[in-house]
């Protein structure tokens, strides 16, 4: 009630034209912060952050149970080579798994001949490449993309601590199935003997 009071105050005391243009003065500085607002800070779409935080999370489970995996097969593998006791082994990679997914891509090829009036020809091409990514929508996967293949992280270099491999005709036997199994060179492969 008394801002009410105070405009029919402000309204009487002074001209109404002058009260009016800074009454529309002060919307339109309003207006203009509103749009500025909008334009450097845009609504951020959550439910395409969700799921693309959703798919990281999934690739990065997945990598860390093939590599925990192929750590404990190794270990199987290795622990029933002749001579060889309890082995434990680390695996370092030089990548991570990359996944590739299926994508629509549509191109585009826009050609225009201009002949100007001195006989002068101008031969302007254009041309549009859009990519969209193809993904799955139904309850179990909503918007998971379609994976075309799924290359597998390259191994770096082994480390094998076992029972028995300070033995040297054990030691080259657990460096010889590494190297097998992973196809590098021996020299990426250190095997120490467990205490």
């Amino acid at each position: 009630m008394k801002i009410i009071e105070k405009l029919k105050d402000i309204i009487a005391t002074q001209n109404i034209k002058k009260t009016i243009y800074n009454f529309l003065a002060v919307i339109i500085s309003c207006i203009i912060l509103l749009i500025s607002w909008s334009t450097f800070y845009p609504k951020e779409n959550k439910s395409t952050e969700k799921i693309e935080s959703l798919q990281t999370s999934r690739i990065e489970k997945n990598e860390y149970f093939y590599t925990d995996s192929i750590d404990k097969k190794l270990e199987q593998i290795l622990s029933q080579i002749n001579g060889v006791g309890d082995v434990d082994v680390m695996i370092t990679y030089e990548t991570s798994s990359e996944v590739v997914p299926a994508s629509n891509i549509t191109k585009s090829l826009q050609t225009t001949k201009e002949n100007d009036s001195q006989g002068g020809t101008r031969t302007t091409t254009q041309e549009n490449i859009t990519e969209q990514i193809v993904t799955l929508n139904n309850s179990d996967y909503k918007n998971a993309p379609v994976v075309i293949k799924e290359i597998k992280p390259i191994v770096r270099g082994v480390i094998v601590v076992a029972e028995g491999a300070g033995n040297p005709k054990v030691k080259s036997a657990l460096i010889d199935a590494v190297t097998t199994i992973f196809q590098i060179k021996s020299y990426k492969v250190k095997v120490y003997e467990k205490k």
